[in-house]
């Protein structure tokens, strides 16, 4: 048996411009760090023959074809394994339709655990990052970015670079006393919302390929992404914070369904509460809540956000690993 372990991921800025259409013309860049919540994929090659999946729902199947889970299917095909092998997945969260990375940290931790078990040794992070992708992308069809196969893959706080001849994963040389005031002045809570990624990617990706306004306001988010950085070299957290505000305005712009009355009045009530900017996780539309809230207001802000669930969470610098081996 292989057991992978994957992290989460807290993604910050420069989110769609880590998709194809755009970084193929354009300088993408995406801030994100892991988090100390993880998926674990555990594989074991069985005498059985037969494939069985366990994630939300039982699958056994003799065909391939029979899955119904996109990425096993096709994971499982790309290592041409058809047959004799039993899949099943953990979380330390719910995870499902939370902004977390979660369908790109299950691929990356699958992707690994297989690649262990058919090659016997382990996988580089950028072609683990970029085989997910592929599985992901090119064979289930999902019209999303690359910025979480990355993110999972290397782990810890990141400046993911694109562009048409690939990815670049630059760790941020942050302060560790910076660091430590960011993560305790970052809070998550639940909107409640559970939706789809690729159905709001989606309507975001045609844009990118026939509105010169959303291709625009990528770019300026990607300007964001690098003033984040600045604003972190030189220890203005509270800058950064605020910076999550203006880019949240301008995401709000890319498609109809990243935001609604429900997620505006949640996010004008944490800033009520002290928050000087947030943004909602991954593609939008629902899931987690991200503020940033000076170590002051912390109080105040807990108090107004009483009844919305809060998820503590910390970063991590540990990518996707094998943790063991039988």
């Amino acid at each position: 048996m292989i057991v992978s372990k994957t992290p989460l991921r807290v993604s910050f800025f420069g989110g769609g411009s880590d998709i194809p259409s755009f970084y193929d013309k354009n300088e993408g860049l995406c801030v994100s760090t892991t988090i100390s919540s993880h998926i674990y994929i555990a594989l074991n090659r069985c005498v059985a023959p037969h494939l069985k999946v366990i994630y939300s729902v039982l699958e056994l199947a003799n065909n391939i074809d029979e899955l119904k889970h996109d990425r096993v299917r096709e994971a499982l095909k790309y290592f041409e394994i058809y047959s004799n092998v039993e899949i099943c997945s953990f979380s330390d969260v719910t995870v499902h339709g939370t902004g977390l990375g979660a369908s790109s940290t299950f691929t990356v931790g699958l992707v690994n655990a297989l690649y262990k078990a058919i090659n016997h040794k382990t996988i580089d992070k950028h072609e683990l990052a970029e085989l997910a992708s592929y599985v992901e992308i090119n064979k289930c069809g999902e019209p999303i970015g690359k910025q979480d196969q990355y993110a999972a893959a290397y782990g810890g706080l990141n400046a993911i670079y694109f562009n048409a001849q690939g990815a670049r994963v630059k760790p941020l040389k942050i302060n560790q006393s910076t660091i430590y005031d960011l993560q305790h002045n970052l809070y998550m809570f639940n909107t409640g919302i559970v939706r789809k990624t690729s159905d709001i990617l989606g309507e975001q990706v045609a844009k990118l390929n026939s509105d010169d306004n959303i291709v625009a306001m990528t770019k300026s988010m990607v300007e964001l992404a690098k003033q984040s950085i600045k604003f972190l070299e030189h220890k203005k957290i509270d800058d950064f914070g605020e910076l999550l505000d203006t880019a949240w305005v301008i995401k709000k712009n890319l498609s109809s369904s990243i935001s609604n009355p429900q997620i505006d009045e949640m996010y004008d009530l944490a800033l009520e509460g002290g928050a000087l900017g947030g943004k909602i996780l991954g593609a939008g539309g629902g899931g987690y809540l991200l503020v940033y809230c000076p170590e002051k207001c912390r109080n105040r802000l807990l108090e107004t956000m009483r009844n919305y669930e809060r998820l503590p969470f910390k970063f991590t610098n540990e990518g996707s690993s094998i943790e063991m081996t039988t």
